[in-house]
């Protein structure tokens, strides 16, 4: 998806003001004595408790979602796109278009409400209250969105006003500690009209959605990534703190008849002197706000959805105006729901405001459940890539926002919960287009055996990319103990986020069946190992029908030794103890080079994790990002969990000043907690080295790979560097890997 990103709003203005006048709307007007009236002070509490942790739940897995990625255009739709695929991305992001396109009407009709009860002559002209602010609203948004984002700053001083005559409407009476505890306690018996309580909390639940304002401006932030868990957590705590103060307040001066008759009219009854008209203008202010917010956001997800290309019949809604990419025909048909909705209200029969706000409501919590959802599959699958800058997340966080979202949509409406879920699957399988026929097996391994086979096509046809990258390697060993060590490293390393292979190359005989016997038991001793140590690796042990062919079994095994697109990415061997073997090794080097496959030779391997650091010695881009990562997983593994990465640099004082900030930009992009470290002291590099990394626990060290002409010296070179020094993984990348990923 390529957009265009034409504005430029920081966090107050593009996230947090956008989210707070959302949030703190119809709601709070027109809807919060009532039930604070009907419910008392415990069950409204009950209510704000349940509903802001579902709010705050999603807004940590959407703070975790977009510092792990480059965010553009889409909000919710782009962040679970990215996260769990087109499937999910496409039927949530539809859904979640219409319930914001519904909540327009939904504020529109707050103010045609309010209206009314100030003044009840004009009742008849309701529906004109709500057409002609709407078609209004249209034409500020049509000018541009930088003119209807700076009518919000005059918008939230009036509603800061207001909610100040609001709490002065509370004191004036003054608040009691009778009323407050007659007021504790609901109007029915408890236990009972449980369908009343969750008709309440669908009403009132429009009220936490509004921190999805920001996000949806996602591809018009100047820094998305810093912006949006900032200004979404920042706006759903103001708004918890406004509900809370005015729930105890209500409570505590009006009486229940007023307030679950009248809750509007008795605060505008009870204001202080001259105040009224600020408490009337906030509302109006906040109803009208919160229409054109989403009204500008919904139809950029829309957009956003159109550009992916997923259905081709919807490319209309993909164009913007070549200005600044507003989406023009989106905008249109937003219009259009907006508009049929107010004229369904005005013939339908009952409480519209309600009505809308149930379905407003069953539409988000799809959306909250699957944006937690995607969180929690990003953090439990362990990818390499999930490295979220907000760290204030754990997998477990999604799985509750998750689970509530769905008790929540169960408990408000069943009947709607479930047509909401059959379109939401419907969407996923159109989505996904599936043409292989699920044909399990009546046993565990037919079962396990179609599911790979079916993700191994599947995942044959999506292209490679960097931020999928993990890493799978193929470790050669011989039959000496030491190359055991290697699998321990290589294990490390993986931490359970890769595929492990061990390869062996036995030197054949003409005897074929002692050849294949010898096979048998390397595997046997391989296999041994790895339930002895717990290390999960597949074996693989080639033997040659004749002895002295091993260089061309070692080139035939690094080629073949692949299962569709599982594919070896590293190669991993031991650093050769002695020189004549150093020709034939940088000959497989350039192979392995040619196949674009790294490379990582590891010398004086002990197993010991003592030290007090893991080194990383950047000296370049061409194999800097593959070493940071791959210290990045080993420090993730519980043995090494509590040694800290140090990315290390050698330059001259005269350019520290500059190697320092190249080094925490690095660290900034690549979100890798790591000490930046510039040595300047004299000497060579070696000297540096030996006498910097010497109390290291593992050093990674880039190389290039040498001329033919140069392999002795680079191998006495090499052996002088690290002589009784630690662990040291010399590496050479096939720049497959990014940081920004």
């Amino acid at each position: 998806m390529t957009t265009e990103k034409s504005y430029r709003f920081n966090t107050f203005s593009g996230v947090f003001l956008p989210s707070l006048l959302t949030i703190l709307g119809v709601v709070m007007f027109l809807r919060l004595g009532t039930i604070v009236g009907t419910f008392g002070i415990y069950g409204t509490l009950g209510i704000l408790a349940f509903a802001e942790s579902i709010a705050v739940a999603t807004g940590l897995s959407i703070s975790a979602i977009s510092t792990n990625t480059p965010v553009e255009s889409g909000g919710p739709y782009f962040l679970i796109s990215r996260s769990l695929g087109p499937g999910f991305g496409s039927s949530v992001g539809l859904t979640y278009f219409v319930s914001q396109s519904l909540s327009v009407p939904f504020y529109i009709l707050g103010f045609a409400e309010a209206m009314t009860i100030v003044f009840p002559d004009l009742a008849a002209y309701r529906v004109a209250f709500g057409l002609i602010p709407l078609v209004v609203l249209f034409g500020i948004a049509l000018i541009g969105t930088d003119w209807a984002i700076r009518t919000q700053y005059l918008i939230f001083a009036v509603l800061a006003l207001s909610v100040v005559a609001m709490a002065g409407s509370a004191l004036s009476i003054p608040p009691s500690v009778r009323q407050f505890t007659w007021n504790l306690r609901p109007m029915f018996k408890p236990g009972k009209d449980f369908f009343s309580w969750t008709a309440a909390f669908a009403v009132f639940f429009p009220a936490v959605t509004g921190f999805l304002a920001g996000v949806n401006m996602s591809g018009d932030l100047e820094n998305a990534g810093k912006s949006i868990p900032r200004g979404t957590l920042w706006a759903i705590t103001v708004g918890f703190i406004v509900y809370l103060a005015e729930i105890l307040l209500f409570g505590a001066s009006f009486s229940r008849h007023e307030l679950a008759n009248n809750a509007y009219g008795t605060l505008i009854r009870h204001a202080l002197s001259g105040t009224q008209v600020f408490i009337f203008a906030g509302m109006a202010a906040a109803t009208l706000s919160s229409a054109l917010g989403t009204l500008i956001g919904a139809p950029r997800i829309l957009q956003a959805f159109a550009a992916d290309k997923i259905f081709p019949s919807l490319q209309l809604f993909a164009r913007g105006r070549k200005a600044n990419n507003d989406p023009i025909a989106a905008m249109l048909l937003t219009l259009a729901i907006s508009i049929g909705t107010l004229l369904w209200s005005a013939q339908g029969k009952g409480n519209a405001l309600n009505a809308v706000a149930g379905l407003v409501t069953m539409f988000t919590l799809c959306t909250y459940a699957v944006i937690n959802v995607a969180a929690a599959v990003e953090h439990f699958a362990a990818n390499p890539s999930f490295r979220p800058k907000f760290r204030l997340f754990h997998w477990m966080i999604g799985v509750y926002g998750a689970a509530a979202s769905f008790v929540a949509a169960l408990c408000i409406n069943a009947q709607l919960f479930l047509v909401a879920f059959v379109i939401v699957a419907a969407l996923f399988v159109l989505a996904r287009r599936r043409t292989l026929a699920a044909t399990f097996g009546d046993s565990r391994r037919g079962y396990f055996f179609e599911h790979i086979r079916r993700a191994l096509l599947h995942l044959a046809a999506i292209p490679a990319d960097a931020k999928n990258w993990r890493p799978q390697m193929l470790i050669l060993v011989g039959g000496e103990a030491k190359h055991r060590m290697l699998i321990r490293y290589a294990s490390w390393l993986g931490d359970d986020r890769g595929i492990l292979s061990v390869g062996r190359i036995l030197d054949g005989s003409d005897d074929i069946a002692d050849t294949l016997r010898k096979r048998q038991t390397a595997l046997r001793e391989l296999k041994r190992f790895s339930d002895e140590t717990g290390i999960v690796f597949f074996p693989v042990v080639v033997a040659t029908d004749r002895p002295g062919v091993y260089d061309q079994a070692l080139h035939v095994l690094v080629q073949a030794h692949s299962l569709g697109p599982l594919t070896p990415n590293i190669i991993l061997a031991g650093w050769p103890s002695h020189e004549e073997k150093i020709e034939r090794l940088f000959h497989h080097l350039r192979t392995i080079g040619k196949l674009k496959m790294n490379l990582l030779l590891l010398a004086n391997a002990d197993g010991s994790v003592s030290g007090k650091s893991i080194d990383i010695w950047w000296r370049g881009r061409k194999n800097g990002p593959l070493m940071l990562i791959l210290a990045h997983l080993l420090q993730n593994h519980r043995l090494w969990k509590k040694l800290p990465l140090r990315l290390l640099r050698f330059a001259p004082e005269a350019e520290r000043a500059d190697a320092e900030a190249q080094l925490h930009s690095l660290l900034e992009t690549s979100r890798i907690d790591a000490e930046a470290v510039v040595v300047s002291a004299e000497g060579d590099f070696t000297s540096v080295y030996r006498a910097t990394s010497a109390d290291a626990a593992v050093v990674f060290l880039g190389f290039p790979a040498p001329e033919e002409s140069e392999f002795h010296d680079f191998f006495r070179r090499f052996n002088a560097l690290t002589e009784k020094m630690p662990a040291t993984f010399l590496v050479s990348s096939a720049e497959d890997t990014a940081l920004d990923s």
